[in-house]
């Protein structure tokens, strides 16, 4: 019995081989390159991943997730700090939520990817906070 040497791309139609390729994966602004085995054309097209191929992605994808609560939970602090305000004043001001940056700090929620950014300027430029409160 011989073993499979390639396959069709299924929606390509091109001939796939076993190899590895390095990925690029990114989440919520954290890239990171990652070695994967799977089916792959010669000219460097997309592949096809089978069974515990994807593992790698999926264990660089749960790493990146960690790393942007740790991120989130020390910027909410650290706004928090170089401004002054409350959690809930945060919330409600940065928000809408009252308790969201009570959650972010906690580490049981992440904010969305424009508030994220929102407080990422609010860190390198605190007195921002006082144009929010007038716009």
């Amino acid at each position: 019995m011989s073993s499979i040497k390639t396959m069709v791309h299924p929606e390509t139609g091109a001939t796939l081989r076993r190899s590895r390729s390095i990925e690029t994966v990114t989440y919520m602004g954290i890239s990171k390159q990652v070695e994967i085995e799977g089916w792959f054309p010669d000219d460097g097209g997309d592949g096809v991943l089978i069974g515990e191929d994807s593992a790698p992605l999926d264990a660089v994808l749960a790493e990146m997730k960690l790393e942007y609560l740790k991120r989130t939970q020390a910027l909410a602090k650290s706004i928090r700090a170089s401004t002054g305000l409350t959690q809930r004043d945060a919330s409600l001001l940065l928000t809408g939520s009252p308790n969201s940056f009570s959650k972010y700090e906690r580490g049981v929620a992440q904010p969305s990817w424009p508030t994220y950014l929102l407080m990422k300027l609010i860190d390198r430029d605190p007195a921002l906070i006082n144009t929010i409160r007038t716009a």
